[in-house]
């Protein structure tokens, strides 16, 4: 499986995503290269061109089959590059494959200065490919933060990384599906890398032979265990079974998991880890209040037989449709706990 990367020679982030000035709510960011010149962008994995706007000579970039994200998602990702000066080289439909010269800097379309605007989106390609945001700039579909998206490749020598906190791989393929491979960078501790990729300082230094836990160095190559649950805390009324039902595993598979003594006595505020299911929606990212919407932007079926049928099996009984109703299905999409009929 290919890792999703951001590869230049030179990255210099000129502009962040989701700032005061023309990046309000796109969460886009602006990349250039060493200096004042054009520089190459190399394709994040292999995808095939989805769409090209000519105005400012933007490209959609749909990979050709799931990747591995710097946050440990897997899924199909779409990636927007803007301003290239002149992308002949490039028509819909055209295969690009990992690691190819895909994009170079440039100033086309309303901006100055040479850059490459780029956005990162959950998904497949869909619609348009963009939206109009509340302050009038054009953000991809299902956007993410770019970092979240993108491994900073190790060859990329860094001028200015934007104070974000990239997740470096010296490697393009995943090498183990179990495991997420990340490399140490500076000011990293082990319980800041637990921490974030929901796991124990302990469970690292296993499994990774570590002698002194608090002794690791920068470019030390690291294994993470995937995030295979959901956290969830106890809400008054929950019972093991009810939560069971309501994500799709068993009252035995929870009392095994969280280490639970006696089954029928929990407690509010308590913290349980649940396995996730491949019964789940994908997660909807994108910005539409419309249950309808959401779905058809996620490739599933909208209709209102469909949807009584969801919201059966996720506790909402006599669905009719009623926006409270719909916005309870939005809400649990939009989180990933959406369990599928």
């Amino acid at each position: 499986m290919e890792k999703a990367v951001l590869w230049m020679d030179y990255l210099n982030i000129t502009q962040k995503g989701d700032d005061d000035f023309s990046h309000k709510g796109d969460k886009a960011i602006d990349i250039a290269g060493k200096d004042t010149g054009i520089d190459t962008l190399y394709a994040p994995f292999t995808g095939t061109v989805k769409k090209i706007y000519e105005g400012d000579n933007a490209v959609w970039l749909e990979s050709n089959e799931k990747v591995l994200y710097a946050d440990g998602t897997i899924d199909y990702m779409t990636v927007l590059t803007v301003h290239d000066n002149d992308i002949s080289n490039l028509k819909v439909g055209d295969v690009v494959k990992q690691g190819e010269p895909y994009y170079d800097e440039g100033t086309k379309g309303f901006t100055t200065g040479n850059h490459i605007h780029l956005g990162v989106g959950r998904g497949k390609f869909f619609g348009s490919g963009w939206y109009q945001n509340e302050y009038g700039y054009w953000c991809i579909n299902n956007q993410i933060d770019v970092y979240k998206g993108l491994f900073l490749f190790d060859k990329v020598k860094i001028i200015n990384d934007g104070g974000y906190k990239w997740i470096v791989t010296n490697t393009l393929k995943e090498e183990n599906g179990d495991y997420i491979i990340y490399t140490v960078k500076k000011g990293d501790t082990l319980w800041d890398i637990a921490k974030r990729y929901n796991t124990t300082v302990e469970t690292l230094v296993k499994l990774n032979n570590i002698k002194n836990k608090d002794l690791i160095y920068v470019g030390q190559i690291l294994k993470i265990p995937r995030d295979n649950y959901i956290v969830y805390t106890v809400q008054r009324g929950d019972t093991l079974w009810s939560i069971a039902r309501r994500y799709g595993t068993t009252v035995d598979e929870l009392v095994k998991l969280n280490n639970i003594k006696n089954k029928d006595l929990i407690y509010v505020g308590q913290v349980l880890k649940i396995p996730k299911s491949s019964n789940y929606f994908k997660a909807y990212t994108g910005n539409s209040i419309s249950i309808v919407d959401a779905l058809k932007a996620i490739g599933a079926d909208s209709s209102f037989e469909y949807r009584k049928k969801i919201a059966i099996v996720n506790g909402i009984n006599n669905y009719i449709g009623t926006s409270k109703q719909n916005m309870q299905l939005l809400k649990l999409l939009k989180s990933g706990k959406l369990i599928k009929p």
